[in-house]
């Protein structure tokens, strides 16, 4: 967590950082978020990065174009296996990114990037990732 802060801090990027309270998960852990100015937002478990999640005003894009703000049907075409979970309500991909789409004008609204072990309760609660 220490190094993220110092290359905001390096960048000139404001951040504040925010603790959820885990409790009601199977192992309680706090959540630390530092939500950066940029719409840049970094979780962390245990001191350990586990996700990170973009939204507006973001304008970086995933190593296949693949960014915020972007036409979904777009996005579908470039990650051919991305999958609508209709649980989460969002857009899966095997590549280890979520995408929040707007349904009011089929947008990309945010993408979360994340550790594979996220995606398996048992893994991730041990925290040993």
């Amino acid at each position: 967590k220490s190094t993220i802060e110092s290359l905001l801090r390096d960048k000139g990027v404001n951040f504040c950082e925010e603790i959820w309270d885990n409790s009601d998960c199977t192992v309680f852990v706090n959540w630390i978020v530092l939500r950066a100015e940029n719409g840049i937002n970094f979780f962390f478990a245990k001191d350990k990065l586990f996700k990170m999640y973009v939204e507006h005003p973001y304008e970086g894009e995933l190593p296949n174009g693949i960014k915020v703000g972007m036409n979904m049907d777009d996005a579908i075409k470039i990650d051919k296996q991305l999958s609508f979970d209709d649980w989460e309500e969002e857009w899966i991909s095997p590549n280890g990114y979520w995408i929040e789409d707007s349904i009011d004008n089929n947008t990309v609204l945010n993408i979360s990037v994340f550790i594979p072990e996220l995606l398996d309760d048992e893994l991730f609660d041990k925290y040993n990732w």
